[in-house]
């Protein structure tokens, strides 16, 4: 049975505490190393940390796994790498003998700000490969896992031109299309009255469309693993099955695991046996395409 919890423990100071409704052993005693700044804009530090299996002997490197977070308001954010569900979620991945990194990006401020957030996205994949000998990263093996408003960041960064280093692509409940977060936040239609809602062409939606990516692909992407939550915003999930489809008419590597009883970010919500099955293949699938 799904556990449920009330409007005061949703509200996102509370949920920033949840850890993923999930565990494997060895995870407390991963080796983490916090508050690397990778980049600097407007006087902000963005920074990142990194989680290691327990007893890694540091003369091999390891693939790793990049983690791009979700959106939401800046001071909602500027600490979000510290939140139970990327903690946890580094624990468990280093625990299943990969490298995590979770890191801090900037707000799109209501979708004021995407390019901002696609460069941070940009700037951090750059600095692990940049820095690669001193985090012990094997940087020609690495997966992205991505969620919410940040996939279209995250999917961006893994598709766009499919890097031969990208072995493997996560997403949960994941806006794969900016034109359904826009559409979310500010409805189909931009209201001339709405004078917070940004202006975009649809040459812009498509930069950050993982459909528009696919068809333009000219070669093959990572390995693609889909978690859907069945109870999901309406135009998340809409543009989320057009995605899927297109997948699936192109042939791609593809897992998909829908939790049909699933509310956005089940990972931290749900605490029930299909979340922890998903949760769990999304570990075998990591290190299915980065250790062997």
């Amino acid at each position: 049975m799904t556990q449920q919890y009330s409007a005061e423990e949703q509200r996102p100071e509370m949920l920033q505490l949840r850890p993923v409704v999930y565990t494997i052993p060895d995870m407390e005693q991963t080796e983490v190393h916090t508050n690397i700044t990778y980049k600097t804009v407007e006087d902000v530090e963005l920074k990142l940390d990194i989680y290691y299996p327990a007893n890694y002997q540091k003369q091999a490197t390891l693939p790793a796994v990049i983690l791009i977070h979700g959106d939401g308001p800046t001071d909602y954010l500027k600490n979000i790498k510290d939140s139970g569900q990327y903690t946890s979620w580094g624990k468990l991945i280093a625990a299943s003998g990969l490298i995590a990194i979770t890191a801090n990006h900037r707000s799109t401020e209501g979708l004021n700000n995407v390019v901002g957030v696609a460069n941070d996205v940009d700037d951090l994949v750059t600095y692990i490969r940049e820095h690669q000998k001193r985090l012990h990263i094997n940087t020609n093996r690495l997966g992205i896992w991505t969620c919410s408003a940040g996939a279209p960041f995250g999917l961006r960064v893994a598709m766009h031109e499919a890097p031969k280093f990208i072995r493997c692509i996560i997403c949960y409940y994941g806006f794969v299309e900016l034109k359904a977060y826009y559409e979310g936040l500010y409805g189909a239609t931009n209201d001339a009255e709405n004078v917070s809602a940004p202006e975009f062409s649809e040459e812009d939606f498509d930069e950050f469309s993982a459909t528009d990516l696919l068809q333009r692909r000219t070669r093959d992407i990572a390995p693609l693993f889909i978690a859907r939550a069945g109870l999901d915003y309406p135009e998340l999930n809409a543009a989320l099955d057009s995605f899927i489809s297109e997948a699936l008419t192109q042939n791609v590597a593809l897992t998909v695991m829908n939790h049909p009883t699933g509310q956005h970010a089940f990972d931290i919500l749900d605490a029930d046996a299909r979340t922890e099955e998903i949760i769990e293949a999304t570990l075998v699938f990591l290190q299915t395409h980065l250790l062997q």
